[in-house]
């Protein structure tokens, strides 16, 4: 699954976060990267594979913690990820889609 650093759009603003691109290993992401996300691929009850986003967390947050941010789709760079599941642990946080592609993979 493909690792998508995480870094700060706003000096201003530590919550907006933005993902970028990379061709990271799991255990590269893990060790040099503060917050990055994760491409998971669920199936759903129809059989078709959806695909989700984790937020991973080098230093343990709290569930308020993680719920603060706000993180641009790195797929499309226009969406505001949503949340959708639970954190699993102090490191692997939220679950998130994005509302613009969904809409987009819907309109085909």
């Amino acid at each position: 699954m493909a690792n998508y650093p995480i870094h700060r759009m706003c000096k201003d603003n530590d919550t907006l976060l933005g993902a970028t691109t990379s061709f990271y290993s799991d255990e590269c992401a893990e060790s040099m990267c503060d917050l990055h996300l994760r491409d998971e691929l669920h199936e759903d009850a129809k059989g078709h594979l959806q695909r989700y986003y984790r937020l991973h967390a080098y230093r343990p947050h709290t569930i308020e913690m993680a719920l603060r941010y706000e993180i641009n789709c790195p797929e499309c760079n226009s969406g505001r990820l949503k949340q959708v599941g639970r954190c699993l642990n102090s490191h692997e946080l939220g679950l998130y889609i994005c509302p613009v592609c969904e809409k987009r993979k819907s309109s085909y």
